[in-house]
């Protein structure tokens, strides 16, 4: 199972594996495409391959301000359209009580367009839903929700929604497109969705859950919740899938005794070797525990050379996202970590060259001239590794990109663009 973080897929690492890694198919089929032609030079690469390359590892690399970035951490746990995203791509959404034979009579209107205007009474029939909608054939008091798409005019079955529920779902009518939001309105959208948590009517509680799943994390910061409430969650085996967020969040709320609780189901799990939920209650450690919580964590796992490369993962992860929505000074101290986990695992040196390089940290430069030298560097982190060697600048790295260029025995299909 790969993750995304910051737009590079992470995925599992083998100890037993000679590359310390495993390559995803696209990147398989992406490296052969940039191989060197038939009758190339070793040193000459065409055009079309460095331009496609460049462009590939432009998109390996580039990151997005945490403002358009999702928290790594939770996102992979929501669902992919929420009743909220459904709302912004349909033009009416009405709650009805079906009467059967395809008759519905609306409850609420939650959103109406200029030609569609149902009132509370008005009976619905011969609706065109789309292809494999459960429509249902039986009167019933309960209420349901209807959209019509924008696109389409066809209708969906939303979900049971009682009628009591309309001044909630209204509210969410009108709500931006997540590529249109700023932090500020992230931070508003969770704020109003926190409430709604655990909701009774469980496609609320879903809507909730996924828009603060998949929102970044500094805006994740503005939740605010009884660490109680967030308590009883965490300890709730029906909510199992959902804990990940639930425990940050108790993080984020934590007081001295929820600190404490953190810390112990951390160490729990470091004694059990254990990687279900470690980046997010290492996130919450570090929300709740502050500075002294960072050195204990670092001892625990970067500087324990027994730890396995997938706790190395889930805890780079949580680190990476706590700096990103840090300031310099906490990036820094972080990215110092990194070069040192460089030092002690090479074959992690690709996972967090990413970030190495968003935060423009150059004193790991030896430590990657020494790792792309070596063969324990994946083909896979090769071009981010060159890139970040580029981008430092400093006559050491550039001198080894020279070194490796004119060198047919370190000369890779992955081309080094010339200078």
């Amino acid at each position: 199972m790969s993750r995304k973080v910051h737009g590079v897929f992470l995925f599992p690492l083998s100890p037993s594996s000679d590359s310390q890694g495993i390559i995803p198919p696209t990147m398989h089929h992406a490296i052969g495409e940039a191989g060197r032609s038939p009758g190339v030079s070793s040193r000459r690469v065409s055009s079309c391959a460095g331009l496609f390359l460049a462009i590939l590892i432009g998109l390996l690399l580039t990151v997005s301000s945490p403002i358009a970035e999702a928290c790594p951490i939770c996102s992979g746990t929501a669902p992919r359209l929420t009743l909220l995203q459904r709302l912004i791509n349909a033009d009416v959404a009405v709650i009805v009580r079906p009467l059967g034979a395809g008759q519905f009579e609306v409850l609420e209107s939650v959103k109406s367009s200029p030609g569609f205007l149902a009132r509370r009474g008005t009976r619905l029939r011969q609706l065109r839903f789309a292809p494999g909608e459960d429509i249902p054939q039986r009167a019933d008091s309960a209420g349901l929700l209807l959209l019509r798409q924008s696109l389409g005019g066809t209708w969906l079955v939303a979900g049971p929604m009682p009628a009591t529920a309309a001044p909630l779902v209204r509210s969410m009518v009108g709500a931006k497109r997540t590529t249109d939001m700023t932090l500020a309105d992230w931070q508003a959208r969770v704020t109003t969705l926190a409430p709604v948590l655990e909701h009774p009517v469980p496609l609320l509680a879903e809507t909730a859950y996924g828009e603060i799943a998949r929102a970044p994390y500094a805006a994740m910061r503005s939740v605010r919740i009884s660490p109680a409430v967030l308590e009883s969650w965490v300890s709730n085996p029906a909510l199992a899938p959902r804990r990940s967020l639930y425990w940050l969040l108790l993080g984020i709320n934590a007081g001295p005794a929820e600190a404490q609780r953190i810390s112990r189901r951390l160490n729990e799990l470091a004694r059990e070797r254990g990687i279900a939920e470690l980046s997010s209650l290492i996130a919450a450690d570090l929300e709740a525990g502050g500075r002294g919580r960072r050195a204990v964590l670092r001892k625990l796992y970067f500087e324990d050379r027994s730890r396995t490369l997938p706790e190395l993962q889930e805890a780079a992860l949580a680190f990476t996202v706590h700096a990103d929505a840090g300031d310099d000074a906490l990036r820094r101290e972080i990215a110092a970590m990194y070069a040192r986990l460089v030092r002690n695992h090479r074959a992690l040196g690709g996972l967090v060259v990413a970030d190495l390089t968003r935060w423009q940290y150059w004193d790991a430069v030896p430590d990657y001239v020494v790792l792309l030298r070596s063969r324990v560097l994946h083909p896979v982190w090769r071009q981010p590794v060159i890139d970040y060697l580029r981008a430092s600048g400093r006559p050491e790295a550039l001198a080894a990109l020279d070194a490796i260029r004119d060198s047919p025995t370190l000369t890779t299909s992955l081309p080094i663009e010339a200078r």
